[in-house]
């Protein structure tokens, strides 16, 4: 029932028609020496316009029966009697009676609609207050318990409650709303994106009158519209993963199709002048023929490993099998890795006296030193120099690799650890496979750290900062 229905039949409007014709009288009676009768009649109806504003039809109605007696009998002749003497008075009380009933009327309609309008609106605010409850809804059964929750303030006006719903059938579709109507019930149930069904029960417990069967409805329909909402976005979803994926794919045999390529065509180029010249070749030709093929055959194998290690991360495979290892055993296990790709460059080590142990997987990490150093040696012209730092803050372990390479615009270092980003021509050099930063920044991310560019310039090279938590507590699960 509608709130200005519910107020018409109050206790308190009956009382307030009651009340305020005995106000206006002793206020009157205040005044029955100053003022003349006629003028006493004008309180009367006003106290009847403020019943009729404050109350609804019936209790105006009453209040002008009462207010008429009342002038009748206290304020005309003869005194104290319901008797009308003179027919002016009678005009009056006619007059009075007939103003209270057309402008109680009146005033009352004029109420009830301002309250009609009023529980529009708030009714339009409820409804938008559970459209954008449900927009923020990603799953069928958050948009049911929303739903449940929002229609639950029936359950204090006695109009009906909210039940689970159990033994769902197989009706229940993905992104549709089944709607079962019994006689003193509705059922509620759809599936969710992996079709596990979900429902709930409206019980009723009276008949329900027509506003309440239009608003609950209304209310129905924004359900619908939010699961064919949440349907929408599982379906672009879902297309956005299937186009990523072929993108990835397209790209790594794109990448496959180059970076293969390559070393293969240097490996069979050198194999084949071995077994074709090798009585025309002096001993230095073979052997740097031998040197390419092995280079070729190296870089492949860590182009390899690369497409390995991105595949373990990518797919959640990467477990760490963690151990107490210092960082200067890192480094030095890396730099030692480093050493056949140099071609002139200088590495420098500066790495902070008693530094405290690591609990990581050291293989793991050592991976992603070299990563980083492989990166800097490709950008470091010969005869320049890359930096290594170690240190730590309160909370960190930090290792800063700087190289001498030409820099890189502050603009793409958010897309350095993308997978197959490289920087030739930034750089002026053949770029790298796009993966080493990448696998870099998982292996970190594994064991709660990161990796960053610190800084960047022409003057300065390019500075990555890889940085580790000094936690000595881990989960139990990692220091099995």
């Amino acid at each position: 029932m509608p709130a200005t229905q519910l107020q018409t039949n109050l206790p308190r409007h009956w009382l307030i028609a009651l009340t305020v014709p005995m106000l206006v009288t002793f206020i009157c009676w205040l005044f029955d020496h100053i003022l003349p009768d006629a003028s006493l009649v004008l309180f009367y109806l006003a106290g009847v316009l403020l019943t009729a504003f404050t109350t609804a039809i019936r209790p105006a109605l009453l209040a002008a029966v009462i207010s008429f007696l009342a002038f009748n009998f206290f304020f005309t002749a003869p005194h104290y009697t319901l008797y009308i003497l003179h027919r002016e008075d009678l005009l009056t009380a006619s007059i009075l009676i007939l103003v209270a009933l057309v402008t109680g009327h009146l005033a009352a309609g004029l109420r009830e609609k301002v309250q009609a309008l009023e529980t529009s609106m708030r009714w339009t605010r409820q409804q938008m207050t559970l459209a954008q409850a449900l927009a923020n809804c990603i799953s069928a059964d958050e948009l049911l318990r929303t739903f449940a929750a929002h229609t639950s303030q029936y359950a204090a006006i006695g109009l009906y409650r909210i039940e689970p719903l159990s033994g769902i059938s197989a009706d229940a579709r993905r992104g549709e709303l089944n709607v079962v109507h019994g006689e003193k019930s509705l059922t509620l149930a759809v599936a969710d994106a992996d079709g596990q069904p979900h429902g709930l029960t409206i019980v009723f417990l009276r008949p329900q009158p027509a506003w309440a069967k239009a608003q609950l409805d209304a209310t129905l329909e924004l359900l619908r519209l939010a699961l064919s909402r949440v349907q929408l976005i599982d379906n672009l979803q879902q297309e956005t993963v299937v186009k990523e994926r072929e993108q990835l794919r397209s790209a790594l045999l794109s990448s496959i199709s180059h970076d293969l390529r390559t070393p293969l065509a240097t490996m069979i180029g050198s194999v084949s002048s071995l077994c074709d010249l090798r009585e025309n070749l002096s001993e230095s030709q073979q052997d740097e023929l031998l040197k390419n093929t092995l280079s070729e055959a190296r870089r492949l194998d860590r182009y390899i490993q690369k497409l390995l290690d991105m595949t373990k991360i990518g797919q959640g495979e990467l477990k760490l099998e963690r151990d107490w290892v210092g960082m200067d055993d890192i480094i030095s296990v890396a730099l030692r890795r480093l050493k056949p790709l140099l071609d002139g460059q200088q590495v420098n080590t500066d790495i902070e006296a008693d530094l405290p142990l690591l609990f990581v997987h050291a293989a793991l990490l050592e991976q992603a030193v070299f990563n980083v150093l492989e990166n800097a040696v490709r950008y470091t012209p010969a005869g320049a120099a890359i930096r290594v730092q170690v240190h730590r803050d309160d909370r960190q372990l930090l290792v800063d690799i700087t190289d001498s390479g030409p820099g890189i615009p502050e603009a793409q270092w958010p897309r350095l650890f993308d997978m197959f980003y490289t920087l030739a021509r930034g750089d002026q050099q053949t770029g790298g496979t796009g993966l080493g930063l990448t696998i870099c920044q998982g292996i970190l991310a594994a064991h709660g750290g990161q990796v960053k560019v610190l800084f960047s310039a022409p003057e300065t090279g390019t500075c990555f900062r890889l940085s580790l938590p000094l936690e000595r507590n881990m989960p139990a699960e990692d220091s099995e």
